[in-house]
Parts: structure tokens; C-alpha cells; sequence
């Protein structure tokens, strides 16, 4: 009996202690102009055909190649720690995909990738989702940095956050052969130090929404 006492006292002084302290920020998955919705078996299907389309497909993970379903399913997820697709608000149309891998929580460092389904899409919606994937996975794990590696002829997506956003971490000279040319692959990190300092006015502007926190009550003990 004693020992079932100290149970319920250690438990309300828990519950109590719960109570007074602040909620910890949950990440936003939704703002202005995009949301970021999580990848289900229902979107497997045009995420294939977005993949392997012509203009998609050479500056994606297959680079050309045309997989087979079960190669490509395998992919997916293969090393992934979180993937979304960025859906342009109001609309539900799908703008882009993007994923955090190769992660090391030892470590403090991941890899992050982002791919725009229409190339010819020069709206700022893409960036935005990638802003809010960004403070997802700041928000979600401790980790210190995040990589993102891309080929020197698509560094120019990248011009308006460098120096504030991404700083070029390392470059692997002519490491890509496309198009007839050998291009640099380069290694863009965001440091969390400096996203905590910008991320305040980028996500003002896209103007997030906060989720909507579920309250859940368990039903109270009966004694018999």
C-alpha cells in the first residue's frame, strides 16, 4: 500500500510539473502560399511518372535512368528521415517534393534535396515549401547543420539565399558530365545559428499557420 501512495504522489507532482511548464513550438506545415502534406502510397504513382519525366529526370536521383517500380519504390525511402510534397495552398496542386536523408544524429548533420515538378515554374512557392522544410527539421531534430549538394548549373536557383540562407561549403570540380560539359558539384549548408536568425522574416512573410494542437483525455481509472 505504501508503495502504490508514492506512485500517485510522484505522478501528480509529474502531472503538475507538466502542467506549468510551456508547450514546446511545433513546427508549421502550412503557410501563406504552401503546405507541406506527407507522402502516402496514393501519390506514389505520379511521383513516379514526375521522376522519370525527360525534363525532371536528368537532374534527379536516376539521372536518365528508367527504373523498375520496385527499384524505384525501394528508393523512395531508402536512407529518408522525413519527405513531403510542397502543395501550392487553396489550389491542392503538387509544386514540389522534398526530403531530409543521409542523417546523423551523433553526428548533428543531415542532407536535404528539393524537386520542382514544373522547371518552368519561377514563382517563389518552391523556395517557400524549402523554408518550411527547413524549420520542420530544425524544429523536429538537434541537428547543426544541414547539407544540400547540387550541380554548379543549378546554383543559380540558389542566388537569392546565398550568403543568408546557405553558405557553399565545398565544391567537387567537373564532377558531373551534362549536356556535353563537366559541371562542379557543389555542397550548400544551412547552419542552424544563422536559419534561426533569418527564418523569423521568411516565415512572416509566407505568413505560417500554426497546427492545430489535439487534446487527448484519457478516461479517469475506475476502481472496482
Amino acid at each position: 500500500m505504501p508503495d502504490e501512495f508514492q506512485f500517485v504522489v510522484d505522478a501528480e507532482r509529474l502531472m503538475a510539473r507538466a502542467k506549468s511548464m510551456p508547450a514546446p513550438p511545433i513546427p508549421p506545415l502550412r503557410g501563406r502560399s504552401v503546405a507541406l502534406q506527407p507522402v502516402t502510397p496514393n501519390d506514389y504513382g505520379i511521383l513516379q511518372l514526375l521522376e522519370t519525366n525527360n525534363e525532371l529526370a536528368l537532374n534527379w536521383r536516376y539521372r536518365g535512368q528508367t527504373p523498375s517500380p520496385e527499384q524505384w519504390m525501394s528508393t523512395l525511402w531508402s536512407g529518408v528521415l522525413a519527405q513531403f510534397i510542397v502543395v501550392a495552398e487553396g489550389a491542392d496542386v503538387p509544386v514540389g517534393l522534398v526530403l531530409a536523408y543521409r542523417h546523423s544524429f551523433q553526428d548533428q548533420h543531415a542532407y536535404i534535396a528539393g524537386l520542382r515538378f514544373d522547371p518552368d515554374d519561377r514563382t517563389p512557392r518552391f523556395m517557400r515549401g524549402i523554408a518550411l522544410f527547413l524549420q520542420y527539421v530544425f524544429g523536429s531534430w538537434e541537428f547543426r547543420k544541414l547539407y544540400l549538394e547540387t550541380p554548379s548549373y543549378n546554383l543559380p536557383q540558389f542566388a537569392s539565399g546565398l550568403g543568408s540562407f546557405f553558405e557553399v561549403e565545398a565544391r567537387l570540380k567537373d564532377h558531373y558530365t551534362y549536356a556535353g560539359q563537366h559541371w562542379d558539384l557543389v555542397t550548400l549548408a544551412v547552419y542552424r545559428e544563422r536559419w534561426q536568425e533569418q527564418a523569423a522574416r521568411v516565415l512572416e512573410t509566407e505568413r505560417v499557420q500554426k497546427p492545430t494542437r489535439v487534446a487527448v483525455h484519457f478516461p479517469a481509472e475506475t476502481t472496482r
